[in-house]
């Protein structure tokens, strides 16, 4: 039997990745439609923001926020139409996005990191999971 040629066809997993995907999708329409929410959420002191940046913050927020929107669907996509493996590298690959955006918040509010990469080992079970390392 192949090491790697394992996967896990637990609908427990399958479907617990569905709901990382979900999550992810929610937090991009967030930031899409309210981004000053987002803003909040990732402890920026908005009353500090001049005028004249407020739009800018506002675009990458919701740039931000369509990228989190196109992973989240990707990853729901990916359980529907794809294998487990596939799904599994999916979530492994992004982990490497929460890990980014916690040093991004880590960098500026001095904090909050924890808040992204408290996902990491979840995601890197779930991952492994769906990668076959535990069947």
């Amino acid at each position: 039997m192949s090491y790697l040629g394992l996967s896990s066809q637990s609908p427990f997993a399958i479907n617990t990745a569905a709901g990382f995907g979900v999550f992810q999708l929610t937090l991009g329409l967030t930031g899409i439609l309210r981004p000053y929410v987002m803003l909040n959420v990732w402890e920026v002191d908005t009353s500090v923001i001049a005028a004249k940046e407020k739009n800018l913050i506002e675009a990458l927020i919701q740039l931000y926020g369509l990228r989190n929107v196109a992973l989240g669907l990707m990853i729901v996509a990916v359980r529907s139409f794809a294998d487990s493996r596939t799904l599994g590298s999916v979530v492994m690959c992004d982990l490497i996005v929460a890990f980014g955006d916690g040093f991004l918040q880590k960098r500026l509010t001095g904090g909050g990191e924890w808040k992204h990469w408290s996902f990491l080992p979840a995601g890197a079970g779930l991952g492994m999971l769906l990668l076959g390392y535990f069947d």
